[in-house]
């Protein structure tokens, strides 16, 4: 099925995300502060000294979030935050020229997030066929992701839809699965274009590749030549410290590098037409196109033929004619003598 209706762009605090936008960076928290509120706000630093564009926090709470028998329970207990450390967290990024996106687990994180005005929000692929939360997020106005992390095609467009039903198309769908961490041959990321051709939508890539590889800091860049708006990357203080959320986690001066990287990428894309040529261009045209030269020293009056002529890189000040131009001089005199190697232009011959 083939939807039509979600945005092509989305502004959020003032910057533009489109498929000819420069790329929009998230460093992601997520669980990467391992519970501690001075650990979370030194990650939000890292990502502001970054030149994030945006800061990811991820709030849950745990009764609303995770059946209370399963082994990670209480580790989800011990992560989460309270309405007033939560209020704290974001008071300090609200410091920054950045956006704030809330990541939201549960209908009470999601509350608590909204009370405090994010500009973006996202919602995990556990929640892609959770009305619950798909229905309040997409009627709040604010843009938001959906991860499609193993989701069927069938699951994408029902969320979707719903989405369509209750909000105005504000919604970016993210490609990116967390095997904790990622194989590089499970990145799968064509699927970007998948999705793209299926939704017509923007589409943005979470990486979870092995931080510890050097691939980590630039694999991204295929999925912004694969047309992602906006790409995701997790942040922590020390991965040595193997917390929570550590293994596709860049520490600060790694993820300051991969924002440098990802931002020199995305500019090499550049627009998606053709522009008059630059000052480079010009210049490298003179240096390297071939033109209509003088393949011998030539007289005034010399009526032009084929043997006259060469089709040489000349290098002139100017550019000369192209060889497919010969038809525009042949057999017209010239009006002055050239030289071996001089360029010809319409100038040096006689009008008619």
């Amino acid at each position: 099925m083939n939807v039509n209706s979600l945005k092509k762009e989305i502004i959020v605090r003032k910057k533009r995300i489109n498929r000819n936008s420069d790329i929009y960076v998230i460093g992601e928290i997520a669980c990467g502060h391992q519970g501690d509120v001075g650990q979370a706000i030194e990650l939000i630093d890292a990502a502001a000294e970054a030149q994030a564009d945006a800061v990811q926090l991820e709030f849950f709470h745990a009764p609303s979030n995770v059946v209370d028998s399963l082994p990670f329970y209480k580790l989800v207990e011990e992560l989460s935050f309270t309405p007033a450390e939560w209020g704290r967290i974001v008071s300090h990024a609200r410091r920054y020229d950045i956006a704030v996106s809330a990541f939201i687990y549960d209908d009470t994180g999601l509350q608590w997030a909204l009370d405090l005005e994010p500009d973006l929000i996202k919602l995990n692929s556990s929640d892609i066929s959770n009305p619950d939360l798909l229905i309040p997020v997409a009627r709040s106005g604010i843009p938001f992701t959906l991860g499609t992390g193993a989701s069927s095609i069938e699951e994408i467009t029902k969320a979707v839809n719903v989405s369509l039903k209750n909000g105005d198309g504000s919604l970016i769908l993210q490609h990116g699965v967390q095997s904790f961490p990622t194989p590089s041959h499970e990145a799968h990321i064509r699927r970007i274009r998948l999705l793209q051709d299926e939704f017509d939508c923007l589409v943005m890539y979470a990486d979870h590749t092995d931080a510890n590889l050097e691939l980590a800091l630039t694999l991204d860049l295929v999925a912004i030549g694969m047309g992602a708006c906006a790409v995701e990357k997790h942040l922590v203080m020390k991965r040595l410290n193997k917390g929570v959320d550590w293994e596709a986690a860049l520490e600060p001066e790694e993820f300051k590098r991969y924002v440098d990287i990802m931002r020199t990428g995305s500019a090499a894309l550049g627009p998606d037409h053709i522009l008059a040529p630059t000052e480079n261009d010009e210049r490298y045209r003179r240096f390297q196109k071939k033109s209509i030269v003088a393949a011998t020293d030539l007289q005034m009056g010399t009526t032009l033929k084929r043997e006259h002529v060469a089709f040489l890189r000349a290098q002139g000040d100017q550019e000369g004619l192209s060889p497919m131009q010969w038809n525009l001089i042949a057999n017209k005199r010239l009006t002055s003598d050239l030289a071996k190697g001089g360029q010809i232009t319409m100038s040096h011959v006689k009008k008619t």
